[in-house]
């Protein structure tokens, strides 16, 4: 009984050591999660904040009506995710070189600067095209981690530091993200279990905060718990890992020599040819490239070892192998700037071969390989690029706006300096009329359309004044609508105009003074028809902007929607918000997704009286083609 006793006593107090462990371990998680919020405040409440306005735009954003939308919560949310990784640089700097508080108070000022800046240099139009805010964005974050590389080891005499802390950068990178990306995948499987199991159902959008909470707060917090208090850690030297050696040997280094067989073969093919290289070549060579420098920055303390052999002849000659190709590159890049002009992706692409050539010949003519000269100069050029008139957005806007001039004036639209009608005795070209609609449409979506400001007279001066201060530029696009439509346009949206009141489920009609009514729907490809419960039978045929109703063995009436139909409908400025304008009638925009979108009309605005005839027009359908609107169908009915 003693032993027994004795045994449970003993059990009893395992289980209680077991629990103070457990409870202990937990108290040192909370500890180092609160440690790491008070080490580095400011981009721990970046994330915070940047999931706060991702919530706002999730729940209002999505369920707008207003007529113009200016992304404020989006800007916002985009800003201070951008905010994370500058003032994570910040405080590595700051720790790193110990430096006063004030002096970091006043990286935190000047951060908040240049966020507010990029903020307010961010237009509604450019959320028209993915690629425009996402390279607004996109260059500012990579310049941000780059900061992030460098900032705590930017001296030419801690080389070695500055590789062991970037691999340990990596590591972290790739650890958090792992543990994110598992916490994100089984916390939405068990929301997915709830749901079916207990039908209990969970909005959509819980499973995108779910995401965005774990992956902008837990992981920066994580990722920065893990960063050690002490940067002279990264002086001492450690073996070199294994792990990296192999990844690099059997997974990179095949992957470039396929790259390299292929584009070799591919410049042998067309010098034998005499062609000019395929503009896609650029892309290939790119990440031919970036895998190629990433793969050298991997192995570079043993870069040299020739015990390595396979990696020995690889750091050695890859970037020979490397220039040659680069004149493939120009030539290509070249070849699409000549004549559509500069944008901002082809100047990246170029100055982005620009910076390859030049860490390319540094690390062939170089003895000492200094590896930090690689992200410093990419941030730089960056950095370059993305500001000042020489920068990709102005240079860029510049460069369209001399073709625009130069296009305007070969198609006499540009007379004296001011723009003009197109007169009947000159024709514009289908291309040359696309090149405008493109360069026109691409200037608005930069916030840039005030550049043609001096080519108008003084009341249309004013009226691009007041649509460019209300976000409205409905009248700016449409001064081009009578160079017809783009033949082949990646902007065509399908919108309905839809009556408040749904005469088609609503109430029934009244037909006072009237004898009858037809129902009626009608298309520019098939004749509509409608047969009333009096003969003859009633065609309806939509040609263009009118409407022919057809009594057979009658007469035949045509009804021009032209007038009523503009204005209905202006130009689409957006595939995410359309701008209507009307003089009398307030109209009410539901957005129904990017490419189609329904616009609540007021009803009596949908009526249209012909002689002793009235057209109550439930549903009118249009395309949108750039600054064209085309009538496709019509519904509603006819009471005569």
């Amino acid at each position: 009984m003693n032993s027994k006793l004795g045994l449970k006593i003993q059990a009893e107090e395992v289980n209680l050591e077991n629990i103070f462990f457990h409870l202990k371990a937990i108290s040192v998680i909370i500890r180092s999660f609160t440690n790491t919020i008070g080490r580095f405040p400011v981009p721990i409440l970046a994330g915070v904040l940047s999931f706060v306005f991702l919530l706002i735009e999730l729940h209002n954003g999505s369920h707008n009506i207003e007529l113009v939308n200016d992304y404020r919560y989006i800007k916002l949310f985009l800003e201070c995710m951008s905010a994370i990784p500058l003032y994570i640089a910040f405080d590595i700097f700051a720790e790193s070189q110990q430096i006063k508080k004030s002096t970091r108070f006043g990286l935190y000022l000047l951060g908040f600067c240049i966020l507010g800046m990029h903020y307010y240099s961010i237009t509604p139009g450019m959320f028209d095209s993915e690629s425009i805010f996402i390279s607004r964005y996109l260059i500012f974050i990579v310049c941000f981690h780059l900061l992030i590389s460098f900032l705590a080891f930017h001296s030419s005499d801690s080389i070695l530091s500055f590789w062991q802390y970037n691999y340990f950068l990596l590591k972290r990178i790739v650890t958090s993200l792992l543990y994110s990306t598992t916490l994100v995948l089984g916390l939405a499987s068990a929301l997915l279990a709830i749901d079916k199991l207990f039908d209990i159902h969970f909005n959509p959008d819980y499973y995108t905060e779910l995401t965005a909470f774990i992956y902008l707060i837990f992981n920066t917090i994580f990722f920065l718990k893990g960063i050690p208090a002490s940067y002279e850690s990264f002086s001492i030297a450690t073996e070199f890992k294994k792990s990296v050696r192999i990844f690099v040997q059997y997974v990179l280094l095949p992957i470039l020599a396929i790259y390299t067989a292929i584009l070799y073969v591919y410049m042998i093919k067309i010098v034998t040819n005499h062609q000019l290289p395929n503009g896609w070549v650029c892309i290939p060579i790119l990440i031919y490239s970036i895998i190629g420098i990433l793969a050298y920055l991997l192995v570079y303390p043993i870069r040299l070892n020739e015990v390595n052999r396979l990696i020995f002849l690889f750091s050695k000659y890859f970037f020979l192998l490397l220039l040659p190709l680069l004149s493939l590159y120009f030539i290509a890049i070249v070849k699409r700037i000549m004549p559509y002009g500069i944008t901002e992706d082809r100047y990246l692409v170029f100055m982005l071969g620009v910076w390859i050539v030049i860490i390319s010949i540094y690390i062939i003519t170089s003895k000492k390989d200094n590896i930090i000269v690689v992200p410093v100069s990419l941030f730089i050029l960056l950095a370059v690029s993305a500001i000042g008139p020489w920068g990709m957005f102005q240079l860029s806007v510049q460069n369209q706006m001399v073709r625009l001039e130069h296009l305007l004036k070969r198609n006499h639209l540009l007379e004296n300096g001011k723009l003009v009608k197109l007169k009947k005795k000159y024709k514009v070209s289908k291309q040359d009329a696309s090149s405008i609609r493109s360069i026109f449409s691409y200037l608005n979506k930069r916030g840039e359309i005030d550049q043609i400001h001096p080519w108008l007279g003084d009341e249309d001066q004013h009226k691009l004044d007041s649509a460019i201060s209300k976000n409205d530029l409905v009248y700016v696009n449409s001064i081009f609508a009578d160079l017809g439509p783009v033949e082949s346009s990646p902007y065509e949206l399908t919108h309905s105009l839809l009556s408040e009141q749904n005469q088609m489920e609503g109430k029934m009609l009244s037909i006072e003074g009237y004898h009858r009514i037809s129902h009626f729907t009608c298309n520019q490809e098939n004749f509509g028809s409608t047969v009333s419960d009096r003969k003859p039978e009633i065609l309806f045929k939509l040609v263009h902007d009118t409407l022919k109703i057809n009594y057979l063995h009658d007469s035949l009436i045509s009804v021009s929607l032209k007038e009523k139909f503009n204005s209905l409908i202006q130009y689409n400025r957006s595939r995410d918000s359309l701008a209507i304008q009307q003089s009398t009638t307030q109209s009410k925009l539901m957005i129904v997704n990017e490419s189609s979108q329904n616009i609540l009309m007021p009803s009596d605005s949908m009526e249209l009286k012909h002689g002793k005839m009235k057209l109550i027009l439930h549903k009118i359908e249009f395309t949108q083609t750039d600054t064209v609107a085309t009538l496709r169908s019509v519904e509603g009915y006819l009471l005569d």
